[in-house]
């Protein structure tokens, strides 16, 4: 699978500059390649997949993977000409911090993906699908996830590819699990992640140990927070692109069954995920890596600015 993704330049992109990506009635036609070595397996950058922990994902849900050319004939959702914006839709209260945090991650979705996104107006949430749940010692309020999920179906903008809910408000998918983190829709573009658990007051929320440059914990709070919250949005928004979990590499596309889990996840995509996406979407690789280095620098995630400089380099040769 791999070895025929570095022989094909499948897609859209250029290294360095190119043209802009155009656009088709169907899905987007690309005018530009993939840069060479684009999804070359590289030990250095792409760690295969660990042995699964006990109460880790793989070791409650055993996985298989896709080839590339599965996912082709699978005909997985794609950006057209009228449908290509993804859609962030607050559901439920949030303070104004909560509020510039989804900006943030909008931004990042952004540059992520390369598609325009837009926050919309916040939904309230559902009166149906509550339940109160123990939770060290206290009862926290949860909502059904599939019924938020199934709320916004018709809800969805039509020029919207994709279209993701977020709440502060814990979810749960039905009465044998004790929550999730998020979930969505392969073949409806549609989906739903809470934050919930990463507050830094929540106990599965608390940060690594540690201190930012100006000595804060606040900040690698926060830090943390927005890290995990940017992983299971891609992720999520991933699946709407109809890119399943990954059981191969350490991937963002790894599944999750646990914070300590997603703190161990990597915010990249494998040089197999890549390759779906790439041919999915289009995009210039300098422009897109550029971008998200910017992003992460800004917000001070040096080790995944580093990782990007060593990918860019790799790309570069």
């Amino acid at each position: 699978m791999t070895a025929a993704a570095a022989a094909l330049g499948i897609g859209c992109g250029a290294w360095p500059g190119g043209s802009e990506n155009r656009q088709a009635g169907g899905a987007r036609v690309c005018s530009t390649t993939a840069p060479p070595g684009a999804f070359r397996p590289d030990p250095a950058l792409f760690a295969p997949k660990r042995p699964p922990q006990p109460g880790d994902w793989l070791t409650l849900h055993p996985e298989h993977g896709q080839s590339f050319e599965d996912y082709q004939r699978a005909g997985p959702a794609r950006p057209t000409a009228a449908r290509d914006v993804l859609v962030l839709q607050p559901i439920g209260p949030f303070t104004p911090e909560e509020m510039e945090l989804l900006a943030t991650l909008r931004d990042y979705l952004a540059a992520f993906f390369q598609l325009r996104t837009r926050l919309a107006e916040p939904l309230p949430l559902p009166n149906l699908g509550m339940r109160a749940h123990a939770m060290d010692g206290d009862l926290v309020i949860q909502y059904r996830a599939d019924l938020i999920e199934n709320g916004l179906k018709p809800r969805l903008p039509p020029d919207a590819v994709a279209y993701l809910g977020i709440t502060m408000s814990d979810l749960f998918a039905d009465f044998s699990w004790e929550y999730i983190f998020g979930l969505a829709s392969f073949g409806e573009r549609v989906g739903v992640f809470s934050l919930a658990r990463y507050r830094p007051e929540s106990p599965e929320g608390k940060s690594p140990e540690g201190k930012s440059p100006d000595g804060t914990l606040a900040t690698v709070a926060a830090r943390t927070m927005l890290r995990r919250a940017m992983i299971v949005m891609s992720h999520e928004t991933g699946h709407m692109f109809s890119l399943p979990h990954c059981p191969v590499y350490e991937c963002l596309m790894n599944g999750v069954a646990s914070l300590e889990e997603l703190d161990r996840s990597r915010p990249w995509l494998c040089p197999d995920c890549l390759r779906k996406l790439y041919f999915n979407i289009g995009f210039d690789f300098s422009k897109r890596y550029g971008e998200l280095r910017s992003f992460h620098a800004a917000h001070g995630l040096a080790g995944e600015v580093d990782w990007i400089d060593r990918r860019m380099a790799q790309l570069r040769h």
